[in-house]
């Protein structure tokens, strides 16, 4: 019998060689495969600040510079706005360029161009300086000093491209930010919906800008709870995260000596110890000094995102590094962050209106003055909404998009001013001396459009009008106006008092009214007029003297100043034509009454007009 072979050593032999040849094989194919799938994540947080927050522009156009690729996008309140627009591919180039073209003022304040209020509200604004609802018989302070139209509709217009993108993970760069929900004190992560109320609603700044109601909860500034959320990076899968942070350190001790720094400590004592540890998950930190901004300072947007630019190039070699670590796993296979494409127009297929219970859906497309279906720029929605709410009939007026067959659905969200407002002012004139002037205006009590006022000045010369209006169709008003006051009137001998008088009035009128192109208006009306000469005791007496009369008048007037009190531009022309039919005397002859007034305002220099 011959031996068995010796197996133990041969099989051994031809496993091991078989091993090394693996080995081998692996470490020259392997490697470039793995590095290819894992290179590390980046992701860029962004805190608020107000206008700080633009800081963050510089510091991107650095990290654009540098080539490091991000991945994933958080911010708060300025953050978020700036995070967002990033977040669909803006550059630092377009952003800045957008944020120094801005007419911040108007945005911030919710001013409409005086061109685009209705005759109204001009004559509304000329008298009173502020509106308190009346809500079930009792004065109801606003929920903020700015309801927001222009700042949502201007986000809803940078937004465009993401118009159709309802889940922030869909954007080239996937993106959060943070509200607060000032029900429960609760954060609030927004994920998804329309980018421009997600925005909007991380920046509603308490008491400063109305709250949010999205999704049932009512929504105030992130920043109050977490103004840095680098935490939510590290849960959508950050590996490296480079931390932008605007936010002012705590007061020293020596510096709380003031009723303003105390208040800004203590709202930033409530999310200090989220800022410590969010800043601690920043494998780099970058904390622009922006020395004299503050939360509403944008006009100084140039100098801020400077200072952020400048920061990050003092960390250059740091962020270099980061460049550096990830771009040697780059791949040719990578992903690559493709913008969103600009949107130039849309073609608005159907319009849709929430909110409005008395307002009449016609009365607001035709205040709008856009023809449906076609196609719209963006500015030509922003400027039909000013136009809407111009009319003084809403505490808000904001737009969303949506897609359908053939083009979008333009969806305008109303929110209608409570019913009965208090209007309130001062005035002063060599005829009626100070008065405090007030006004009540319920609207939309027998019928849609339909506004009763009650206008009353209190002084030496009082006087009260009360007037009914309905529309009888989108531009013509029939209305009833009921008048009455009084003139206290003085003769004079050598500089010594020796007689006075009131001079009492009354008058009903019915009249047609129609505006057009919100510049010219045209009454027509017919007044009863009762008017008294009523003597008080003096040295010399006058007779008491009553007079009855009907007056028919025509009025003509222009209003196309650009704003009041001091105009630089526009012209204002009143024009009234009046028969005075006096019924007291049938031998009295009917006498014609010619008023006529003009102003016109010349721009002579950018601080002075004539």
């Amino acid at each position: 019998m011959q031996p068995m072979p010796n197996l133990h050593h041969k099989v051994p032999s031809f496993y091991l060689a078989l091993t090394l040849c693996l080995v081998s094989f692996t470490c020259l194919v392997v490697p470039n495969q793995v590095m290819s799938q894992s290179r590390p994540k980046v992701g860029v947080v962004l805190s608020g600040g107000g206008a700080a927050g633009l800081a963050h522009i510089g510091v991107i156009k650095v990290l654009e510079e540098i080539g490091i690729p991000v991945d994933f996008v958080a911010g708060t309140s300025m953050g978020s706005i700036v995070g967002g627009m990033y977040a669909m591919g803006y550059t630092a180039a377009e952003m800045e360029k957008m944020v120094k073209e801005m007419d911040w003022e108007m945005m911030l304040t919710d001013v409409i161009p005086r061109n685009d209020l209705t005759w109204e509200y001009k004559e509304q604004l000329e008298k009173f300086f502020y509106d308190f609802p009346l809500n079930q018989g009792k004065l109801q302070l606003p929920s903020g000093l700015i309801a927001g139209t222009n700042i949502t509709n201007m986000l809803a217009g940078i937004t465009w491209p993401a118009y159709n993108v309802k889940i922030f993970n869909q954007l080239p760069r996937p993106f959060v930010c943070i509200g607060a929900d000032v029900v429960t004190g609760e954060e609030v992560v927004l994920s998804s919906g329309n980018l421009h109320d997600a925005l909007r609603a991380s920046m509603a700044i308490p008491t400063v800008f109305t709250p949010v109601e999205l999704n049932g909860k009512l929504l105030v500034d992130g920043g109050l709870i977490n103004n840095f959320p680098a935490d939510h990076l590290k849960a959508m899968g950050a590996d490296l995260i480079i931390g932008i942070d605007v936010q002012r350190d705590l007061f020293k001790i020596t510096q709380l000596n003031s009723v303003i720094t105390i208040l800004k400590q203590i709202s930033t004592l409530t999310r200090e110890d989220i800022n410590i540890r969010n800043r601690q998950l920043c494998d780099i930190l970058i904390r622009p000094s922006t020395p004299g901004a503050s939360t509403l300072t944008f006009g100084l947007a140039d100098s801020i995102i400077r200072s952020g630019e400048r920061c990050a190039r003092a960390q250059w070699i740091q962020l270099k590094k980061i460049a550096d670590q990830v771009n040697k796993y780059a791949s040719p296979d990578d992903p690559k962050i493709v913008p969103l494409p600009k949107i130039d127009s849309v073609y608005v297929r159907e319009i849709a209106f929430t909110g409005l219970h008395k307002v009449d859906p016609d009365y607001v497309q035709s205040r709008m003055n856009l023809h449906f279906p076609g196609w719209m720029h963006e500015k030509e929605i922003f400027k039909a909404l000013q136009r809407v709410f111009g009319t003084n009939e809403f505490s808000k007026v904001t737009y969303q998009m949506e897609p359908v067959s053939g083009g979008v659905r333009l969806t305008v969200r109303a929110e209608e001013k409570e019913q009965n407002l208090i209007h309130v002012g001062l005035h002063f004139d060599n005829l009626f001396n100070a008065s405090l002037m007030a006004k009540a205006d319920l609207r939309n009590l027998l019928r849609k459009g339909d506004q009763l006022g009650v206008d009353v000045n209190l002084g030496e010369n009082p006087n009260l009008l009360a007037s009914y209006f309905f529309l009888f169709n989108k531009k013509r008003q029939f209305g009833l106006l009921m008048e009455t006051g009084r003139l206290k009137s003085y003769e004079y001998l050598n500089n010594r008092k020796i007689s006075s008088a009131n001079y009492v009035y009354e008058s009903i009128d019915l009249v047609m009214r129609t505006n057009w192109r919100e510049k010219f208006s045209a009454t027509a009306g017919i007044q009863s007029e009762f008017a008294w000469i009523l003597p008080n005791i003096g040295d010399w007496q006058i007779q008491s003297f009553n007079a009855k009369m009907i007056n028919l008048y025509l009025q003509l007037k222009k209003d196309n100043f650009n704003k009041i009190p001091y105009p630089t531009r526009g012209d204002k022309l009143e024009l009234m034509i009046k028969e005075v039919n006096n019924l007291t005397e049938s031998s009295t002859l009917a006498t014609m009454v010619f008023d006529f007034r003009y102003r016109w305002a010349i721009e002579l220099s950018p601080k002075l007009s004539l």
